[in-house]
């Protein structure tokens, strides 16, 4: 387990090491906003080089996933420390992370499986299993419930109906996305994942080609779906996505930045509006807000030097 685990922190390294310009160091704030960086600290940070986080608690508190072995983190943003909350184990893996209606999702990587835990109890309520040959990276949960997931390995999105998740079981439903999007074996691909109008679109980030592409989930479409490149500048490295204050945000490993993209004509095109970095982020993962704060986690699978931190940025406007 251990040895597969390093080879998989040696993919992302290479995966995370695509470089695009350089970025725009970006500080300060505004009326209503934090105005400096806070870091928080993993403790203790021995399951692995963390890569997920999601929010709760009108972002008051947030977790955090490990890869090692799926132990889920929980802070507040106004404590330094994060702390274990949900202890992991052997079989397990914690990516993407998403919370909803008092649960959290886990994308559980080369483990092929989703995870959903009672954030209230920390009772584990279900695993949805994808089979062999997986690494399920990310989530997002609609409004109606139904969760999609991204499969970064095998050319596939991955569905789990809110019915399915009331009944905690069932098999979830492969959305092909190939031939639009081309997969490259044994590279990272489909990454990121958010969802516009209530879940009937998904934005995704190709992290290999640094590509976008648009989703739009129709009956009777083929395979129920349409898909659509972006038009944008490439984005090599993509990982995390958020929707914010009409940008979509993508995280970038290296250089480590977050790049905020305005959505035009229905999100056919995307402009590049701003670029932030900050001097404490380290192979940032991905993204997710706060209530004064975007909270990035600083994955570092390039040095995995310890101990592991999510930088917590000043959330204000970005023009």
């Amino acid at each position: 387990m251990k040895q597969r685990w390093n080879i998989l922190a040696a993919a992302l390294a290479i995966a995370l090491l695509a470089s695009g310009s350089v970025a725009l160091a970006g500080h300060g704030g505004g009326k209503g906003h934090a105005k400096a960086t806070k870091v928080f600290t993993l403790d203790p940070s021995t399951h692995g080089n963390p890569e997920g986080v999601a929010s709760s608690n009108h972002g008051r508190v947030f977790f955090v996933g490990a890869t090692g072995d799926g132990t889920i983190y929980r802070g507040t943003i106004d404590n330094p420390t994060v702390s274990e909350f949900i202890p992991g184990g052997a079989g397990k893996s914690a990516i993407g992370l998403e919370v909803a209606g008092g649960k959290l999702f886990v994308a559980g990587g080369m483990t092929g499986k989703v995870f959903v835990y009672k954030l209230r109890t920390k009772e584990l309520l279900a695993t949805f299993d994808t089979g062999s040959g997986a690494f399920l990276n990310d989530l997002v949960v609609t409004r109606k419930g139904d969760v999609f997931v991204t499969d970064s390995f095998r050319p596939m999105l991955w569905q789990i109906t809110a019915a399915q998740v009331r009944a905690r079981s069932g098999t979830p439903v492969g959305i092909p996305v190939e031939p639009e999007i081309h997969y490259t074996a044994g590279q990272f691909n489909l990454n990121g994942i958010v969802a516009r109008k209530g879940g009937r679109q998904l934005i995704v980030v190709q992290t290999n080609e640094g590509k976008l592409f648009r989703v739009d989930l129709r009956r009777g479409a083929t395979n129920g779906r349409v898909i659509q490149q972006i038009t944008a500048d490439p984005l090599p490295g993509g990982d995390g996505l958020l929707l914010d204050r009409g940008r979509l945000i993508v995280v970038q490993g290296s250089p480590a930045r977050l790049q905020f993209l305005k959505l035009k004509a229905d999100a056919t095109r995307a402009e590049l509006r701003a670029t932030r970095t900050d001097p404490t982020l380290r192979g940032p993962s991905t993204v997710d807000r706060a209530k004064n704060l975007y909270l990035v986690v600083n994955a570092d699978f390039a040095t995995s030097t310890t101990p592991f931190t999510v930088s917590g940025l000043p959330r204000r406007d970005e023009h």
